[in-house]
């Protein structure tokens, strides 16, 4: 009895570390907003503006490209509009986007498999990465070549906007365009449209370098167009591209599954353009990731700690 007495504080002393490492990990990836952070932290990836020059006949290593098939609501809803035969590549996506934005009526996040989510946008529903995933499906279905930017608020955590950039073979070059805000852009005096980099770039200097023009036949998201230019610009530190366009080869399930691939970062690595305005808040990505390890590793060493101290005490109590 004196024997099992004198190991019980370990015991203690090791469930005590244990609860302190889960509360530690708990307290980074809680409330679920910490959660996106931290799936964006272990994603992230640090690029500059060469990783960001290329074209769809030269494709970076890494990068994920789409393979289909898309789901048929999408393909179905491509082919009756007979999107495929338009010409040209920008004439087609311009076409694409009326299909989608024609049914806009109010928001509401769909955040769901990519067959549900074209359903909720022909309802009328959608947020900005429910149109970019159901565009970029759509644009496979059409024959266009697509990849996804977006730009934070946050320092990368997960709050800001989301775009596409459609590769316009007949120029040689990539074409932005906003999606759910229905929306491209030139230079000011300009009818060229911009790549989204050189839109970033643009707006930085100053807003009155760029016009916004009507994508789609269908509701603006921002009728000012000042006030869009203005939100671009407090967006364009933390501009980043997703390294992969393949949402429908990792459309599986429904909308649970789709939120569950999410948050356990089942998606492509995002290439962070780093420059010395968002240096910091990079720094700050790595250094969140490197501490969630940490507390991962705490609580796995703690548990084992505390199962080996139970062992312990057990035998000594039998002994």
């Amino acid at each position: 009895m004196l024997v099992a007495a004198s190991i019980a504080p370990g015991v203690a002393l090791a469930a005590v570390a244990c609860a302190a490492a889960c509360a530690w990990l708990g307290a980074l990836v809680w409330p679920p907003s910490r959660a996106v952070r931290v799936r964006n932290a272990f994603l992230l990836r640090r690029g500059a503006t060469a990783d960001f020059d290329w074209t769809p006949q030269r494709v970076p290593p890494g990068f994920a490209l789409e393979r289909g098939p898309v789901p048929a609501p999408i393909r179905e809803a491509v082919a009756a509009a007979g999107i495929g035969r338009v010409e040209g590549d920008w004439a087609r996506a311009l076409a694409l986007e009326t299909l989608l934005v024609k049914h806009a009526r109010h928001g509401g996040a769909i955040q769901a498999d990519l067959a549900t989510t074209w359903r909720g946008i022909v309802a009328g529903r959608g947020y900005c990465a429910d149109y970019v995933r159901a565009y970029l499906a759509a644009a496979f279905a059409a024959g266009l070549f697509c990849r996804q930017w977006a730009f934070s608020f946050d320092g990368f955590g997960g709050h800001g906007h989301t775009v596409v950039e459609v590769w316009d073979a007949q120029r040689g070059a990539w074409a932005f365009l906003d999606v759910h805000n229905n929306v491209y852009a030139v230079r000011a005096g300009d009818d060229v449209p911009l790549d989204a980099l050189a839109l970033r770039d643009a707006v930085a200097r100053s807003v009155a370098e760029v016009e916004f023009r009507r994508a789609g036949d269908g509701r603006l998201g921002w009728p000012h167009f000042d006030k869009l230019a203005d939100y671009y610009r407090r967006g364009s530190r933390e501009w980043y591209l997703w390294w992969g366009n393949d949402v429908a080869s990792r459309d599986r399930g429904g909308r649970w599954s789709h939120r569950l691939r999410s948050a356990l970062g089942r998606l492509p690595a995002i290439v962070a353009l780093v420059t010395p305005d968002n240096e910091v808040a990079v720094t700050r990505m790595e250094r969140l990731r490197g501490h969630v390890r940490l507390a991962a590793a705490a609580v796995v060493g703690s548990v084992l700690l505390l199962a080996g101290q139970i062992a312990l005490h057990d035998d000594s109590a039998h002994g």
